[in-house]
């Protein structure tokens, strides 16, 4: 195990154009084994010196509410050490909740490692084999897209799989930040205006962050979202610049979380991500963006996110 001070590791490994891989972790490791093996089922292979495990605790650092066995938290670590015992964990002794786990990650993926680039995966996304070469597709096919932050091979998940074949070279907006890459331009672009959010998360328990306090940020910066979480914090961050987040139109994941932190076995059911359709044919070597869907879609974005909308909610 690493701790987050250590320096940078000296590695040949080319960041630009193998970037890391952080896989984040928490108390599900039936779900984990699952996404650990489909990563160790990469094609091509994955150099192993690229994974990092961010293990979160089991008492809150804040709270001191115990949210976690430790024999879970024990096992996801055997279960990385096993697939990946090149790989690296850095475990956090205290629980300190989703938003710090990613930051501590994002840092040391941005900041420690210097990558250009980073890959980030949750513990309820399992990836079909050519996911990750997928996102090594997108990232030489975007390089000249400065707009675009974040991007996905999640896609369409209920489109048919004819549907899918028909649209394989499409791109479409990313919806949820699962099993994304990240720019590190954006990255740093995005922290001025996260660090207010931060402010009032970080340094606290997550599960009771102040959801009015939130809102009222979010709409100070003329945005208005029901939504508290650090992924809400980041999708207005990013709309903020003029960024976008962009997938391929076919589906390359299956999302399994039916229980967690923020899911539930009838929610899970009722967005009918059982019935999700797997893209399973040879994936294209290009992904367009059609001239003009970018500055569409951030223009209904923003319709959606309007400042009249908040307007209403004050009154």
């Amino acid at each position: 195990m690493r701790s987050d001070d250590q320096l940078r590791p000296e590695q040949d490994i080319d960041y630009h154009r193998t970037p890391p891989i952080i896989v984040m972790s928490f108390n599900r490791p039936q779900y984990l084994a699952r996404v650990l093996a489909s990563i160790k089922t990469q094609t091509p292979e994955i150099d192993q010196r690229r994974i990092h495990l961010f293990q979160d605790g089991a008492v809150n650092a804040y709270s001191k509410v115990e949210y976690a066995k430790q024999e879970d938290i024990s096992t996801c670590i055997t279960l990385f050490r096993n697939l990946f015992p090149r790989g690296e964990v850095h475990l956090s002794l205290d629980n300190i909740g989703i938003c710090e786990n990613f930051l501590r990650a994002e840092r040391f993926a941005f900041v420690t490692l210097d990558a250009p680039i980073a890959y980030f995966f949750e513990d309820d996304l399992v990836l079909s084999p050519e996911y990750v070469a997928t996102l090594d597709v997108l990232r030489r096919n975007f390089e000249q897209e400065p707009r675009i932050g974040y991007f996905s091979a999640v896609g369409n998940f209920r489109a048919s799989p004819a549907v899918q074949d028909e649209k394989k070279h499409e791109t479409i907006k990313m919806g949820h930040l699962w099993g994304f890459a990240l720019t590190q331009i954006h990255w740093n672009k995005m922290q001025p205006i996260l660090s207010a959010y931060y402010e009032l998360v970080c340094g606290n328990d997550y599960r009771r962050r102040p959801h009015d306090k939130i809102r009222a940020l979010f709409r100070k910066w003329n945005i208005s979202k029901a939504e508290t979480s650090q992924d809400s914090a980041k999708d207005i961050a990013t709309l903020l610049l003029g960024g976008w987040r962009a997938s391929t139109f076919i589906c390359l994941a299956q999302y399994i979380g039916e229980q967690g932190t923020h899911s539930t076995p009838d929610g899970f059911s009722n967005k009918g991500f059982s019935k999700t359709q797997v893209y399973r044919k040879p994936v294209p070597s290009e992904f367009v963006i059609k001239p003009g869907f970018i500055e569409h879609g951030l223009s209904n974005v923003l319709k959606n996110w309007s400042t009249e909308q908040n307007l209403t909610e004050k009154r």
